[in-house]
């Protein structure tokens, strides 16, 4: 039998070897299918919207509870409420304390997460479905009977301001806090970092945070989602008898402020003494999330700088050995985000990697678009889509996409095509409406002994801190 066996898998060997040709690159599969199924849409009395999908592949459930608040609604002068808020609702209920809470879900083989970011405040769920009504029980709990325990908020804050401490030494952090404050300016909300300053954090007491929760953790204010081995009617009934008396208020919409107008290109350099390497980040305001050209807006950035083939990475990594990686993003949002180029670049060629990058930027609003970068920029989005939607928590993580950007139902099922329709004049013209070089803020940590000279001659610099505050005697 063991001969047989040998003697057929040497035959397969030899077939297949005879079959494939080593010395021709494989042709590409034909362009993947994505059909999702229509999320199932409910509502409770109390305004709590639902949205489901039938998972039943394993006997699993994921429930998403999606806030349209986060750090966008924190107090002017009290950044990080938000995030803190989600990190406190866990840490004690009127039932049980935080380790009552962490022995409870753990014993169950169920797992409970609760964040915030700009736009919006999360509490997730996954859960065996044998033990959905048990878990059931505690997600409820902490949602809806928070106790903010003093105790577990002078941990919690301590913690908090250690890790702002800490960022203090993290080069890309502080690029990325500063850009983002430089190019929003200090009364916007997308301008401060979420996790807030030592500052702002320091004047946060619990208060704040039970003000937080009571002004937009609301039913009205949410959606749950709910991906897994369980149907609509099932999942109506558990909520009902959850959530059904949770109360509904009047939710306060954000403030945004006009942010800052670029009108030519400002270097901003914060000084890190003896760094090997500069962060960079350069770009200027770029599109809210509801833009209607997001399908040409994604592949121009995809052949840009949002693929390893893009052309900022191939010039700055492959060609020219200036950095391990570069790339670009538009980061939408429900209001219009920031357009970016970052990476960490050689100090001795900083100011080399910003003419290049500029140079890019330059050249992608004039310069033709190929068809085969179109091809390669469009396919890089497409295959990866379906490998986004295979289990509950990714397909639940893609969905929460549709409320917070009122995407229609019908969205992934249509996005391939979308994809696939442009052309390259929609591109060149996407790259000319939403790409402007000579407008651009352009922020650094490096450096500065090194740098500075070489600065210099692309333009006026102004030295900054770490809090993106202008230091005495500069510009």
């Amino acid at each position: 039998m063991k001969n047989i066996l040998i003697i057929l898998f040497l035959s397969f060997n030899l077939i297949y070897s005879q079959e494939l040709d080593r010395t021709k690159k494989p042709s590409p599969q034909p362009t993947p299918k994505l059909s999702i199924p229509i999320p199932q849409r409910g509502e409770l009395n109390n305004g709590l919207k639902i949205m489901l999908v039938e998972h039943h592949e394993m006997p699993v459930v994921q429930v998403q509870l999606v806030f349209q608040s986060g750090s966008s609604n924190d107090p002017s002068t009290k950044a990080g409420v938000a995030v803190l808020t989600a990190q406190m609702l866990d840490e004690g209920t009127k039932k049980r304390s935080a380790l009552q809470i962490s022995d409870d879900v753990e014993y169950l083989g169920s797992n409970l997460n609760i964040s915030s970011s700009q736009d919006a405040s999360f509490a997730s769920l996954l859960t065996l479905k044998d033990e959905l009504e048990n878990s059931f029980e505690i997600f409820a709990d902490v949602i809806l009977n928070p106790t903010f325990p003093s105790t577990e908020w002078d941990r919690i804050k301590k913690s908090h301001l250690t890790s702002l401490l800490q960022r203090n030494d993290q080069p890309g952090q502080i690029a990325s806090l500063v850009y983002s404050k430089v190019l929003f300016g200090d009364s916007h909300p997308y301008g401060k970092p979420t996790t807030g300053t030592e500052e702002s954090v320091k004047q946060i007491e619990v208060a704040d945070l039970v003000k937080f929760y009571n002004s937009f953790y609301s039913p009205n204010n949410a959606t749950v989602i709910v991906v897994g081995d369980i149907t609509l009617s099932e999942a109506k009934k558990l909520l009902n008898i959850y959530f059904g008396s949770w109360k509904k208020q009047e939710i306060a919409e954000p403030t945004f402020s006009t942010s800052p107008t670029i009108v030519e290109n400002k270097i901003y350099l914060i000084d890190k003494p003896q760094a090997a390497q500069s962060e960079i980040r350069v770009g200027h305001m770029g599109v809210a999330r509801s833009n209607p050209d997001y399908y040409a807006i994604t592949v121009l950035n995809s052949l840009l700088g949002g693929q390893f083939s893009s052309r900022i990475n191939m010039n700055l990594r492959e060609s020219k050995g200036y950095t391990y990686g570069a790339g670009s993003s538009f980061s939408m949002r429900k209001e219009v985000g920031p357009f970016t180029v970052s990476g960490a670049f050689r100090s001795n060629v900083t100011d080399s990697s910003i003419i290049e990058i500029m140079t890019e930027l330059k050249n992608v609003t004039m310069t033709n678009i190929t068809d085969k970068e179109l091809e390669q920029a469009k396919n890089s989005i497409i295959r990866s889509q379906p490998v986004d939607f295979e289990t509950p928590q990714q397909i639940a993580g893609q969905l929460m996409n549709l409320i917070l950007y009122n995407l229609p139902d019908d969205y992934y099922n249509t996005s391939i095509q979308n994809f696939e329709n442009l052309t390259i004049t929609d591109i060149r013209n996407a790259a000319n409406k939403y790409i402007h070089p000579s407008k651009m803020n352009i922020v650094l940590v490096g450096d500065m002994s090194t740098v500075l000279t070489g600065l210099e001659k692309i333009g006026s610099v102004s030295i900054l801190d770490n809090n993106g505050n202008k230091v005495n005697g500069n510009k």
